[in-house]
């Protein structure tokens, strides 16, 4: 399908003659504040019903033209199916356009290569995008997904791709990005493969959209990268703080599972404001404001920025205070200090108390000798 053709091929825009129905989606498209307003403002004050209607067919086509997995707008296959689903407000331009078309088009590439399970084959079953993401996120299709999608693609925004590392650690990694190829890359190398708008197929608009607003902060789980928990996206000027599928977007969620890191991430945005300015001018005029965005990250996010890290359960100087080895002791009266060789600090006491059964462990300053 193309969009010159849209009509004369059958497409959305030939199947739709329900008046009723041409309403509802006209009144649909003005409800949603995701439209491109450009393409809005284009049809004028009052647009036929034709025209809106037009401009749904050509916005869908566009959206579906170019994902992950090819062209999936051809067929009209889901042409139909996302239009009822739009008129009844389950999606919206954003949720089609940005994730939605790379979500249908993994499920077509396992359909036609017959690599879905049989309760997964019938589409009409479906309910939403959001099931649909859920079921080519499965591990049991990720590799192969991963073998259809073109490598050569995600090579090409690792190469070009411009960030800046705010934290790295043994636990976490959290980067600024520059440009659309740093997103790209966050959504599809490694781990969980992540459906942030902001890196799909059509993720160069939604990058420019966003990133215009404020700084987005991309969110690796080094211990959990193959979980949809394992990254996570912030944009504190949106409000936005969501997990790798978009099903958790909770303050609350995100402090729970990573007590600390909020503080981590504002320290590192504050240790690299200079470079941070200087590398979002082409972004926004002047560059990234730092002491703005942390103060936004601080109110929208109050519960993450209140978490604290935990305190290691073992204590380190304890454990090396313990032990088989050689044991300096010292009489606190006396002052009187002498080597004695044992299996922990619990037997060198045995054998003191056994010795001396007048003293006790607090006449003695007990610590191993580090060889």
């Amino acid at each position: 399908m193309r969009l010159e053709h849209i009509i004369q091929e059958a497409n959305v825009a030939a199947k739709i003659k329900d008046p009723k129905t041409m309403k509802m989606l006209g009144i649909a498209m003005r409800h949603d504040g995701t439209l491109p307003k450009g393409k809005v403002a284009a049809l004028g004050p009052k647009p036929s019903d034709e025209d809106v209607l037009k401009l749904w067919s050509d916005i869908l086509d566009a959206s579906l033209r170019t994902t992950n997995f090819g062209d999936v707008s051809a067929d009209g296959k889901f042409d139909e199916w996302l239009t009822r689903m739009y008129m009844n407000g389950i999606v919206d331009y954003e949720d089609i356009n940005g994730e939605g078309g790379d979500a249908l088009g993994a499920w077509k590439a396992l359909s036609l290569r017959g690599k879905l399970a049989e309760k997964h084959q019938d589409f009409n079953k479906f309910k939403n995008l959001r099931q649909i993401q859920a079921i080519v996120n499965d591990r049991a299709y990720r590799d192969e997904l991963r073998k259809i999608k073109d490598a050569e693609v995600i090579e090409k925004h690792k190469r070009e791709k411009k960030e800046l590392t705010i934290v790295d650690d043994d636990r976490y990694i959290a980067v600024i990005p520059f440009n659309y190829g740093s997103c790209y890359t966050f959504n599809n190398s490694a781990g969980f493969p992540a459906s942030f708008c902001t890196g799909s197929s059509q993720g160069l608009t939604w990058f420019n959209r966003y990133a215009k607003d404020g700084v987005i902060i991309s969110v690796v789980d080094k211990n959990n990268t193959d979980d949809v928990n394992g990254k996570w996206q912030i944009h504190a000027a949106t409000n936005q703080i969501n997990n790798g599928d978009q099903s958790v977007r909770k303050d609350e969620v995100f402090a729970n599972l990573f007590p600390g890191l909020m503080k981590k991430i504002i320290a590192g945005l504050e240790s690299n404001a200079a470079e941070i300015k200087a590398n979002s001018t082409e972004l926004m005029r002047d560059g990234y404001d730092i002491p703005t965005e942390v103060a936004e990250l601080k109110k929208r996010f109050p519960l993450s920025y209140a978490s604290s890290e935990e305190e290691p359960e073992a204590d380190a100087e304890q454990d090396a205070n313990d032990g088989p080895g050689i044991y300096s002791v010292t009489q606190n009266a006396s002052g009187r200090t002498a080597r004695i060789e044992g299996e922990s600090r619990a037997d060198i006491i045995n054998k003191l108390t056994t010795r001396y059964p007048d003293s006790s462990e607090a006449d003695y300053t007990i610590e191993k000798v580090q060889e």
